[in-house]
């Protein structure tokens, strides 16, 4: 389906269902067309008028979860001021997202924005690309060493941001942690200050 176009009602709410199940913590690849029309509430054959196969339709709601989620974060760090603002508003807009989610939805979600290839297609458009923006900002505004490419501060940021996430799941697997995460969140802040701010 063609990401500029109008959402049909029924394709919507298939696209919904998909992710009221992942919330869940459903496993991807174990979901049923059947489970998912019935809680989007229209028949199973409806969804093969919209997508050729299951996997269609699964990849299609995952791309267009992701990049209204893409969207909301622009919006968000568009209010934001200089670099650590922006860095410290990924990691609010993180930590929103996973104290909401059970442990199964957050390692799958992991799973599928950090390792699945279909969303590395999403390039400039990505959290990469979203990583990129804000480094190449920080760098005309001089907030950030010069000295560091433009992809080693991302890999860095990103690096940071998934230290985060994993943090969460040891969270929400009962491991006992000594730090909150407010804490831990401040500390990559800091290292993140220390390794590539001037």
């Amino acid at each position: 389906m063609n990401k500029e176009e109008k959402l049909s009602p029924k394709v919507e709410a298939l696209y919904k269902a998909v992710i009221e199940l992942l919330l869940e913590g459903r496993e991807i690849r174990k979901m049923k067309v059947s489970e998912i029309t019935e809680r989007a509430g229209i028949g199973k054959g409806t969804a093969y008028e919209y997508f050729k196969s299951r996997e269609e339709l699964l990849m299609d709601a995952l791309n267009h979860c992701h990049r209204e989620w893409m969207v909301s974060i622009q919006s968000e760090l568009s209010r934001c001021g200089g670099f650590m603002e922006k860095m410290s508003c990924l990691f609010e807009l993180l930590d929103d997202i996973m104290a909401r989610l059970k442990k199964e939805a957050l390692e799958e979600i992991c799973n599928i924005f950090f390792f699945y290839p279909i969303f590395r297609r999403e390039g400039e458009s990505g959290m990469i690309g979203r990583l990129y923006e804000i480094v190449r900002e920080a760098k005309r505004g001089g907030e950030l060493k010069e000295e560091f490419p433009d992809e080693y501060i991302v890999l860095v940021l990103s690096g940071k941001l998934f230290d985060y996430i994993t943090y969460y799941v040891g969270v929400k697997e009962n491991i006992p942690s000594e730090c909150t995460p407010e804490q831990i969140r401040g500390y990559l802040l800091e290292s993140i200050r220390r390794e590539v701010v001037k």
